[in-house]
């Protein structure tokens, strides 16, 4: 979509299309609804409006767990609008359905993900089925498949998840490594028809309703924020079919920090960059376009992944023995230059156990033959090995072993201070001054060792900023889109050069955007943030401003002081300690500043739930019931009525500084 460029300072509301309650509402909400809560932005000064992805993820609620990167997600269809209702015998039959859906959501303060999905698919289907068989209908719906060719493999990989119970394509016992001329085979197999129609008209009435409501925010005034996630689900037609495209020997994850010992492991695959580059980066170019068709603004998720990601090799659950790619690795000559001979770099590289050490760990274990599926010896020593069968993390897990002595096995088998990623070169791990045998070194050894890493590490920071600079390059030259970054973490310094280059957003959460490298960690003052940047007072990984404010007492003075208020910081986050806040953050030097739609309900004291953690969307590293459940306690039309809710948006908006202030 046409953005007509940053205009001054621009104020924004971040909200889950899910989250959405219309008149209409059926349990979570949907396309139709945008509109509705685009004039509520409009009225309130408001111009730009954030949502999460809107992929299809089928049965996983988890807006980043895509099972395509180009069809949309079926359960944000309004049925009651479908002209296929058109037909009155339909109508009468889905009415009393719908009604149904509509109790069922009156008594819910959250999105039933499953039972709102099933739901829907069971209507669709009746519907489907009842109406769009004449020649008019179909011909409508080929029409369509023929200017979105991703519309068949995506259909074909629906229906062979349906047949299959859901399960990964992995596990499923036909078609796990199709072709195209497989695709045409189902496409063309008359007993599948119906079904890969069904899914093919639902993206068509997807796509309708969404460019319709787009449309009218145009109309409006107000600019749609989209997320494209960086990374793509493995069990998801796209690695189904393009397979080739995709590292599925490697995982995306993060190095281990202060909140994760092990580091992290995502579980999605990496891109294979070398095989897009080739393919002119045709996937992702297609992927863009088909954003294009309905963001004017987009987030482009983790883009410190663009410059480089932590790669964790599949067999592996934890980021522990993760690495980052692309980077400058260390060959075997250099290491042998530096006083390694090749027994030196296995010592490094691979855990060496003690005879002692496995005794300890298997001694009066009933099961004696698990310490030889562990370990192989070397050699006549009492010293030993991971044997062959453990090829990772992974194994270690399925061993027929407790718990503990998982743990400890683990322990060992992450001991390490070089990781061979293939092809001779190594890299140091990220705590390789832990490695146990590390301390064996003499110091010689150590200084010529760690000035090889110190140098590696130096040479790729030019390795990622002429990748970085390359893919986001692409990116933002493809499309109309205003890309906005979510560059959270440890940033390389190369990554503001580029994004300040390319004219990209970068983000700025004012609980985390702290002097890191100045004593007592002061928080940086919003009104300090660069122009060319978003300032979030909330995302959907955090707690609210309101949860924040109880779970991080300590915090709070100071960054009431750096939003220039009069200290001390009250204890309480009442709706005037909200204004204030809310309206010291529109300060910003930020061209953007975002809010959620949960800080701006703060602002008054009716219409906030009693427990803050209510007002979470997503809590990182969990998986439950309530992650991505959450919903607006009132409808659209509530808000708008609410008096003082829009009188106190409008002035959080007349609160920015006006365009001429931009820098």
């Amino acid at each position: 979509m046409d953005f007509p460029g940053l205009q001054g300072f621009m104020t924004g509301v971040a909200v889950p299309v899910s989250a959405l309650r219309g008149d209409l509402d059926v349990g979570v909400g949907e396309f139709a609804d945008l509109p509705r809560f685009g004039r509520l932005c409009r009225d309130s000064g408001l111009q730009v409006l954030q949502i999460l992805p809107i992929n299809d993820s089928g049965f996983d609620s988890s807006p980043y767990s895509a099972l395509s990167a180009y069809a949309l997600h079926p359960i944000y269809l309004r049925i009651s609008d479908l002209p296929e209702l058109a037909d009155s015998r339909t109508a009468d039959t889905v009415a009393p359905l719908l009604e149904q859906m509509r109790r069922n959501a009156e008594a819910r303060v959250t999105v039933a993900y499953h039972e709102v999905l099933d739901a829907k698919f069971a209507i669709l289907r009746t519907i489907y089925e009842a109406v769009t068989r004449s020649p008019s209908s179909e011909r409508e719906i080929q029409e369509w498949i023929g200017r979105n060719d991703w519309v068949k493999p995506y259909a074909v990989f629906r229906i062979y998840k349906d047949r299959n119970g859901q399960s990964a394509w992995w596990q499923w016992n036909e078609l796990t490594d199709p072709g195209p001329d497989d695709i045409d085979a189902v496409w063309d197999n008359e007993a599948h028809r119906t079904d890969l129609l069904f899914y093919a008209w639902m993206q068509m009435r997807l796509e309708k309703q969404l460019s319709q409501a787009v449309e009218r925010l145009e109309a409006l005034g107000v600019y749609l924020k989209g997320d494209i996630p960086i990374l793509m689900n493995d069990d998801s037609a796209d690695v189904w079919l393009h397979r080739e495209s995709f590292r599925r020997d490697l995982r995306a994850g993060a190095p281990p920090d202060m909140f994760s010992r092990d580091g992290q492991n995502w579980g999605f695959p990496l891109y294979d960059w070398d095989v897009m580059k080739r393919a002119g980066y045709a996937w992702w170019k297609n992927r863009l376009y088909q954003a294009d068709k309905y963001f004017h603004l987009f987030r482009i998720d983790h883009v410190l992944g663009f410059f480089r990601i932590w790669a964790v090799p599949a067999a592996n659950e934890s980021g522990m023995l993760g690495y980052f790619r692309p980077s400058r690795y260390l060959t075997v000559d250099e290491l042998l230059s530096a006083g390694l001979d090749e027994g030196r770099i296995r010592w490094l590289s691979e855990p060496h156990i003690s005879g002692e050490q496995v005794r300890d760990i298997f001694d009066g274990y009933a099961d004696p033959a698990a310490a030889e599926r562990c370990f192989s010896r070397i050699g006549d020593e009492d010293l030993y090995l991971f044997s062959s069968e453990i090829a990772g993390e992974r194994d270690i897990h399925a061993l027929p072993v407790s718990d503990e002595h998982k743990g400890a096995l683990l322990e060992l088998y992450r001991d390490r201070a070089l990781l061979n990623i293939g092809r001779n070169r190594y890299t140091a791990t990220w705590v390789f001054r832990e490695c146990s045998r590390y301390q064996s070194l003499t110091n010689d050894e150590k200084t010529a060792f760690e000035a090889l890493v110190a140098r590696a590490d130096l040479e790729s920071q030019q390795v990622w900023e002429e990748h970085g600079r390359e893919l986001l390059g692409f990116m933002c030259s493809t499309v109309r889109m205003l890309a906005c970054a979510e560059d959270l973490g440890v940033v390389p310094d190369c990554v503001p050069r580029v994004l300040q280059e390319l004219g990209i957003l970068g983000l700025r959460v004012p609980r985390w955007t702290r002097e890191w490298n100045t004593p007592g960690e002061p928080f940086v003052a919003p009104s300090g943030f660069p122009y060319l940047s978003v300032c979030a007072a909330s995302v959907h990984d955090t707690s609210s401003l309101r949860g924040w404010w109880y779970e991080d007492p300590d915090a709070r003075e100071g960054f009431w002081a750096a939003l220039g208020l009069p200290e001390p910081a009250p204890a309480e986050y009442t709706p005037e300690v909200a204004r204030q806040v809310l309206t010291a953050l529109a300060g910003t030097g930020s061209a953007l500043c975002m809010f959620q739609v949960q800080d701006l309900m703060s602002l008054c004291g009716d219409m906030v739930p009693d427990d803050p953690e209510d007002e979470r969307i997503n809590v990182p590293g969990t998986y439950n019931s309530e992650n991505w459940t959450y919903r607006i306690p009132r409808t659209t039309g509530e808000l708008e009525e609410h008096p003082g809710f829009m009188d106190r948006i409008r002035d959080l908006v007349d609160a920015r500084r006006q365009p001429e202030e931009a820098l």
